[in-house]
């Protein structure tokens, strides 16, 4: 526990010191640099199949458009859940912050909690300390959901005859399993640690915990109706697949769009697996452009306006 309480302080030290435009910067190259590669490479894959039959392929049934549209939601919501309840700040807190934490967290992990622990510390005046345990148990306790949802939907494939599990040694079974299991440890020394781990009551952090399972079983239920109702899979067991496959594109570490990373992935995955590449590229293309919409009419356009607004008011005063 001395060793958490060391790597805490080191965290929050560095968290103190850390200049908020750094941030800013970074966001900006990873904004425009990878999601233009990405972009280029989809559109030479999609034109391989060829865009007529993607186009022709495209989901019909209303449900996969509306499921869709709805995902876009869960993680923001139970964020501000969380927050409003770790932080005590009731409405402090608007959806709008976590709809932009989300954003910003597509182009790279925790970049997100940075801004969320920036803005947090400049508009709810809270202690830095408190502050910093909230996103980092939140954030473990994320992993450790995530990683109970990785095991049951692996377990679901499997027992639904859709993956074969590789065969492993005793050792490289101990070795996988524990390699696997690392955030769930991290929040079982968190639960037990007390105050040389945290500053969350135990209470806190089963509610959190709590949270965060549900909502990974309903991101993982949306999607699963998402993909049956698209029509681009013949069975309930290849959707199992291809949810799966997403689980493990998004705990993927450091990994920068993930979104644009599993419409390639899945478009290969399509080939492998013998379904509809057109199909399949088509719901994938779409899941995709819904979501991109969504965050440019949901926080990219708010966000530039109240930049506008705020840049406008300040040279009226200067002026």
């Amino acid at each position: 526990m001395r060793t958490l309480v060391r790597i805490r302080r080191g965290i929050e030290s560095a968290l103190a010191k850390l200049d908020p435009r750094w941030t800013k910067h970074a966001v900006r190259l990873l904004h425009w640099g990878v999601p233009a590669g990405l972009l280029i490479y989809l559109a030479w894959r999609i034109s391989q199949i060829g865009w007529g039959q993607v186009w022709d392929a495209r989901p019909a049934n209303i449900g996969f458009y509306a499921a869709v549209l709805l995902q876009f939601y869960v993680q923001p919501l139970a964020d501000l859940a969380i927050y409003r309840n770790l932080l005590r700040a009731g409405g402090k807190i608007p959806l709008t912050v976590q709809l932009r934490k989300r954003y910003i967290n597509t182009f790279l992990d925790y970049s997100g909690e940075l801004y969320f622990f920036f803005w947090a510390r400049k508009h709810l005046r809270l202690k830095t300390t408190l502050l910093f345990h909230a996103v980092k148990d939140s954030n473990v306790l994320s992993a450790s959901a995530g990683l109970v949802m990785v095991w049951m939907t692996i377990i679901a494939v499997a027992v639904s005859g859709g993956l074969k599990l590789p065969h492993l040694t005793a050792s490289g079974l101990w070795t996988f399993l524990s390699l696997g299991s690392l955030p769930l440890a991290l929040a079982l020394a968190i639960f037990f640690g007390g105050r040389r781990a945290t500053m969350l009551s135990r209470r806190q952090i089963a509610s959190t915990f709590g949270i965060h399972v549900a909502r990974s079983v309903t991101q993982l239920s949306l999607d699963l109706v998402v993909w049956w109702l698209s029509g681009a899979l013949p069975s309930v067991v290849a959707c199992l697949q291809f949810v799966a496959l997403r689980v493990l594109v998004t705990r993927l570490p450091l990994i920068p769009n993930k979104d644009l990373v599993f419409v390639g992935v899945g478009i290969a995955a399509a080939g492998v697996l013998q379904v509809s590449e057109p199909k399949v590229a088509a719901a994938l293309v779409i899941m995709s452009a819904l979501g991109l919409v969504q965050n440019l009419v949901f926080v990219g356009l708010p966000w530039f306006l109240e930049q506008f607004q705020i840049r406008r008011g300040a040279r009226v005063l200067a002026s």
